[in-house]
């Protein structure tokens, strides 16, 4: 029965037996019908951050997309972090809001003259 590769997947079932107890002992079944609710509240909060990044990385291509050219950077290649296209911008916007900003704002700072 070991050389069988899908009792490993039937083994990971015993996880749901936690589940099995929560319903005898109220304390777990209290802290796992707060961990569900949080979890869709975080959705909610998730949902709010990814559409001002979308917002700030639309804004940032209409502000400072045009003007990411080689000449702007002394004939060298754009930098891997710019506001070309919207994946870089998007990329862009959620670095910044990571705290890693300096290196950004520098590339801005250069490219809008």
């Amino acid at each position: 029965l070991y050389s069988v590769s899908g009792l490993s997947v039937l083994r990971s079932f015993r996880l749901l037996r936690v589940f099995k107890l929560a319903k005898s002992w109220p304390t777990l079944n209290l802290l796992i019908s707060i961990m569900g609710k949080t979890i869709g509240d975080l959705g909610n909060l998730t949902f709010v951050l990814v559409i001002i990044i979308f917002i700030f990385a639309v804004m940032g291509m209409q502000l400072f997309g045009k003007n990411y050219t080689e000449e702007s950077f002394g004939g060298k290649e754009i930098p891997r972090w710019n506001f070309k296209d919207f994946m870089h911008s998007f990329m862009i916007v959620f670095r910044v809001l990571c705290g890693e900003w300096i290196e950004s704002m520098w590339d801005c700072m250069r490219v809008s003259g």
